[in-house]
């Protein structure tokens, strides 16, 4: 038989104070000086106290001899979807070369452990945390009220009070005086108000964290810092508040908005309307300040689920009389939120709904080819990452590329795709997800991995419409905000990554685990049915967490000793930072950021071979940065090590075609070696593919047309050279070995040197006045070769002195659509648009080539003045 009981079988006191670690520790707390990634802190709290919480449920179940974190009806797709991503990882291990296999199993833990902690681990948590009973006491609204403002006060005097540190080391960068008096009060009182540990009590702590953190987000928004020496703002005027990213703490206030509004809506005196009515209102302010569109969406959707239901719609008439007034005065702070500039009666939603707008005119520009000769970049990369997260599914439809492997092997398959499509070039990124739940499941696990994540949503949001339609109105009631913030959080990450991080994850399926609980009546535990066989697993899974727990301890070790050699070496002491990143390696040597700094630490401070050791490791960390393989290579290459140093400078181009470094340093890895004759067709193979990713480059045809010659294929050089001539007539290199192999294979009135003599004469005319034979001569070096930009780009020039703007736009705009990065010639178009009055279509390119060229600032004055309009 299965035991039922609703009570909670452990520790509440213990219990209370790693939840309040969880909850208000972890979300809150962040230190700017301590490690690289100021949040560092917050993901290694979270999993202590996830891990320690873990470990109080297996002792209470080893001394009452039963299984105490309890079954749920969504344990089966969770198996299913774990056991999946097993599967997954051990198919792609064996499918992949051995070389890939370190950074695997390093990427793989990773993904692993977070779907071990942060899914599976809060979810039976949060399940194993009772909702109040009938009759008891239930949280009170003007005491959270109280914690958020006086806490919140206290940190208004911490610039004031704050020490400066003694020294450098750990405890002196975080034991502040007051500020640890500040965090132990918090605690403190935060302990006290969740010690009975009811899911009303955990709920309300996320709601309070959530405001607080909000209020400190909009006051980032305002350029008003109270914690800091200067504003934190590493997304421009997006507030990242206490969450590090925009986008995570915009997922997390969409998970908890529904239940603050659900409870606003109930809401009977004062103090419950400030507490609710503050909490909706700062979620929706830091929503707006957060500038992230798809937390938006999901805001929307949450909220119309919510009011899909009845028992809200009764809720918001019978309170009309506050609550009318209140949502209206939300609509009105909603539509004149001001944008990210602060300008007076501006408005944030509608300049970055506009901003899509404009830049999304129909649906043909939704594609990667650049048809239409729009590129935003806000969707144009989601494209680009979308359609790579297909491919990669594609690799196995079953089982996916492998759970956990998105990040290593991403940049492989967008390196392909630019090389496919010239327009996507500019939007490379090293995306660690896939923005799109559907596709994030698809790309790692298949359509098997699909299934499970779907099943097990169709077992929560069914299990709460069976619950809905059998409870009765007012008892469903409390489940509604909890289904529509998961709803909303899904709508947002079809767009957003959010999901897969520590905090985001920790409301979403503490969430979901609060709605199983809520909708799933007695809870179920046991059995405990081999005694010795069940004692030995949970002494198993207790060492587990505390081998997570000793794991994250190094993980924090090795950040702090990162940041530590990455600020060496930011000074300019290699050596100082070669010796803190080791340091960092000994604590966890599977971090690729650190494990690379490393290796350009040893190569500065001039111990080559402990370098490439270093680069190593930070391959067997990820081995999809072409960075690292690039700087392997020039040590290799300085060692005269050529062999080695072309093969990783190969892996460096397939992951990043767009560095044209990267082929020069492999061109000379080739005609610097001794035996470069017999190595002609294998340079052709690779320069063939390089003139693929740089058709206008003169000197890549020229290293092509070179090593045919070394090959001793003269009629391909022949060509090679003369594509070159037409790519770069002014390279003279290219012309005078285009005439020398055109002189050995006996070629009389090479076309392509003649084209060149007629380019010349014609390039030569534009320094005074063209005559009047000038722009038919050009039509004839166009027509000798349609599309050839050097020819369209100087017939250009002619027609524009010629006073003939729309037909030099035209021109110009033929340039562009066959090479996009054209910078000079999208300058001449801009410059024509101006002429004609077009200051739209003219600051439309001028934003294009910000985007290739963001530091001009010539330019950026320009796209200002045109966008302001004519002035008045």
């Amino acid at each position: 038989m299965q035991a039922q009981d609703d009570k909670l079988p452990v520790r509440r006191g213990l219990l209370a104070a790693l939840l309040t670690a969880a909850f208000f520790v972890a979300p809150l707390l962040f230190f700017t000086g301590l490690t690289r990634n100021p949040y560092y802190l917050q993901i290694v709290i979270l999993n202590l106290a996830l891990l320690g919480a873990s470990a109080l449920f297996l002792l209470a179940s080893l001394r009452r001899g039963t299984w105490l974190l309890p079954r749920a009806a969504a344990s089966r797709p969770l198996a299913a979807l774990g056991l999946i991503y097993l599967a997954s990882f051990l198919l792609s291990w064996f499918g992949h070369a051995p070389f890939f296999r370190p950074a695997m199993a390093s990427e793989g833990l990773k993904a692993g452990l977070f779907f071990l902690i942060n899914v599976a681990a809060v979810f039976y948590l949060s399940y194993s945390v009772p909702f109040a009973g009938e009759g008891e006491e239930e949280p009170r609204a003007g005491r959270w009220l109280a914690l958020v403002l006086g806490w919140g006060a206290l940190w208004l005097l911490f610039p004031f009070l704050r020490t400066p540190p003694a020294g450098n080391g750990l405890l002196d960068r975080l034991l502040d005086p007051y500020g640890l008096l500040v965090w132990a009060a918090g605690f403190a009182a935060v302990w006290a108000l969740v010690r009975r540990c009811r899911q009303e009590d955990v709920l309300h702590l996320a709601l309070a964290a959530g405001v607080i953190a909000s209020l400190y987000g909009i006051l980032e928004y305002f350029h008003v810092e109270v914690v800091w020496a200067k504003l934190i703002n590493p997304y421009g005027n997006r507030s990242v508040s206490t969450f590090g990213n925009p986008n995570f703490i915009s997922t997390y206030v969409v998970i908890l908005l529904p239940l603050a509004v659900s409870l606003l809506l109930k809401a009977r005196g004062a103090a419950q309307r400030w507490f609710y009515g503050l909490a909706v209102l700062s979620y929706e302010g830091m929503l707006m300040c957060s500038l992230t569109r798809s937390s938006w969406i999901g805001a929307a959707a949450a909220l119309a689920l919510l009011f899909s239901f009845r028992s809200h719609r009764e809720a918001l008439k019978a309170g009309r009389r506050f609550l009318y007034p209140f949502f209206g005065a939300a609509l009105l702070l909603l539509l004149f939120w001001p944008a990210s500039s602060l300008k007076p009666l501006s408005s944030g939603l509608l300049d970055r709904v506009s901003e899509a707008v404009t830049n999304v005119n129909s649906p043909s520009d939704i594609n990667l080819a650049g048809d239409t000769g729009r590129v935003y970049a806000s969707l144009h990369q989601r494209l680009l990452i979308w359609t790579s997260a297909w491919q990669m599914g594609l690799q196995d439809p079953l089982l996916g590329n492998g759970w956990g492997q998105f990040e290593l092997f991403y940049p492989f398959f967008q390196g392909r795709l630019m090389l496919a499509y010239p327009m996507a070039r500019g939007l490379r990124t090293h995306a660690n997800n896939a923005h799109n739940e559907v596709l994030e499941q698809w790309s790692q696990a298949g359509i098997l991995g699909l299934g499970a994540f779907l099943w097990l949503l169709v077992v929560l949001f069914g299990g709460f419409l069976r619950f809905y339609r059998s409870a009765g109105p007012e008892a469903a009631y409390p489940a509604v905000p909890l289904a529509a913030g998961l709803a909303g959080a899904l709508a947002d990450n079809m767009l957003n990554v959010s999901l897969h991080f520590a905090v985001p994850a920790l409301a979403f399926w503490w969430v979901a685990g609060a709605l199983a609980r809520r909708t799933a009546g007695a809870v179920q535990r046991g059995p405990w049915a081999r005694p010795r066989l069940s004692a030995v697993l949970a002494w198993a899974l207790l060492g587990a967490c505390l081998a997570g727990a000793w794991f994250w301890q190094r993980q924090f070790k090795r950040e702090f000793l990162y940041f530590e050699g990455f600020r060496a070496m930011r000074a300019g002491d290699a050596r100082g930072a070669a010796e803190s990143l080791f340091g960092a390696w000994q604590a966890h040597p599977r971090e690729v950021n650190s494990n690379y700094e490393m290796g350009n630490a040893y190569v500065r401070s001039g111990d080559e071979q402990k370098g490439l050791w270093a680069y190593g490791e930070a391959l067997k960390s990820n081995a999809g940065y072409d960075e690292i393989y690039f700087n392997r290579a020039i040590v290799l290459k300085r060692l005269g090590r050529l062999a080695e140093a072309r093969a990783d400078l190969r892996a460096s181009t397939l992951i990043n075609p767009m560095n044209l470094t990267a082929w020069q340093a492999l061109a000379e890895a080739y005609l610097t070696d001794p035996g470069k004759a017999a190595l002609a067709p294998e340079a052709v193979a690779d320069f063939s593919e390089a003139v693929r990713v740089f058709p206008h480059d003169g000197n890549l045809w020229n290293t092509l047309g070179y090593f045919y010659t070394l090959a001793k294929d003269y009629k391909a050089a022949r060509d090679a050279y003369g594509r070159g001539v037409l790519e770069d007539p002014e390279n003279r290199m290219l012309a005078e070995n285009l005439a020398g192999v055109s002189r050995q294979l006996g070629t009389v009135n090479d076309p392509d040197l003649a084209w060149l003599a007629a380019y010349s004469r014609l390039a030569a005319s534009l320094s005074g006045t063209p005559g009047p034979g000038d722009l038919k001569a050009a039509d004839g070096l166009v027509a000798a070769h349609p599309g050839n930009v050097k020819a369209l780009a100087l017939r250009a020039k002619l027609l524009f002195k010629a006073g003939r703007l729309d037909e030099a736009a035209a021109d110009l705009r033929a340039v562009l659509a066959e090479d996009y990065a054209d910078n000079s010639a999208r300058y001449g178009l801009a410059v024509i648009l101006e002429k004609k009055g077009d200051l739209k279509g003219a600051a439309a390119q001028w934003r294009a080539f910000l985007e290739l060229e963001p530091g001009n600032s010539a330019v950026a004055a320009r796209l200002k003045a045109d966008s302001q309009g004519p002035a008045r």
